[in-house]
């Protein structure tokens, strides 16, 4: 593996697949990020198949242990992989309270510390030029952060809530990030693929089947949910687009009132302080 991958996480299904098949589509090599395998390497396959492209790449990552991100980053070094591009696209919304392997609520666990772990991580394998995409949501409007963002409890627990809040802090996370990797020639940006048809808007309950009888037919395929992430992570155009959130072809900057709100400095210095521990505790682990 020594070519300039594209890494997709959560790449085998929905919006991740078809992230995947745009980009070995281009004969671009690609490394399928997936948390489980068996799952994963028929797509993998089919992918291979459909495309032509033998260099789709299958790797385990779980985003809900800092073990398995810190191993998916010690192999990919090893390996002497250079990063084109890093798409983070993983995401969960959990229908009742549950917690990562390090102690995290799921949902924020996953979408924001486990995200911005492997993207801090795999930064040594990036070089000017690369790209990093981030997959936000139309819910960071609706999100909230406050002090009980690291330490939800199945008391206080509620999906929405939960993930309308991993989705706003990525979005400050991928503003500031932006900034900060500006010098180093790395653009960094969000991609909202906006309401898409995945299992991840069934709220198994009653109101199912009316929602799959008048809703769905008027939301975006999964492809379509795709092209925001990559026009990001491909397109020559927007190599020197930074900072700002893709929404199929258009883009438009992230409000610096967000990234510089008083919540955005408070999480901003919590989340280093975390991952900074926590990334200690994983290289213990697998050495």
């Amino acid at each position: 593996m020594s070519k300039a991958y594209y890494i997709v996480t959560g790449a085998n299904g929905s919006i991740g697949k078809a992230i995947t098949e745009a980009l070995a589509a281009q004969g671009l090599p690609v490394v399928m990020a997936c948390r489980n395998i068996a799952k994963s390497q028929p797509v993998q396959q089919r992918i291979i198949e459909e495309t032509g492209n033998p260099e789709v790449v299958l790797r385990p990552l779980d985003l809900a242990s800092m073990k398995s991100i810190a191993q998916f980053c010690k192999q990919l070094t090893q390996e002497g992989v250079a990063i084109k591009a890093l798409v983070n696209n993983a995401g969960v919304m959990c229908k009742s309270f549950g917690q990562t392997v390090d102690g995290f609520e799921m949902t924020v666990g996953v979408n924001y510390i486990g995200t911005v772990a492997l993207t801090r991580w795999l930064l040594p394998l990036m070089p000017s030029g690369s790209r990093i995409v981030t997959t936000t949501s139309l819910t960071r409007y609706i999100g909230k952060i406050d002090s009980s963002f690291f330490d939800d409890s199945p008391r206080t627990y509620k999906r929405f809530k939960a993930y309308s809040r991993s989705k706003l802090a990525l979005t400050i996370y991928t503003a500031r990030l932006s900034q900060e990797l500006q010098p180093r020639g790395i653009a960094v940006n969000a991609a909202d693929p906006g309401v898409v048809d995945t299992d991840m808007i069934t709220m198994h309950s009653w109101v199912d089947p009316l929602a799959n009888l008048f809703f769905r037919p008027f939301i975006s395929s999964p492809h379509e949910g795709a092209i925001g992430a990559i026009c990001a992570a491909t397109l020559p155009e927007s190599s020197d687009i930074t900072g700002e959130i893709f929404h199929k072809k258009r883009h438009s900057p992230i409000p610096d009132s967000l990234k510089n709100s008083r919540q955005a400095v408070w999480i901003a210095a919590e989340t280093e302080k975390i991952i900074a521990s926590l990334g200690q505790k994983a290289a213990e682990g697998i050495e």
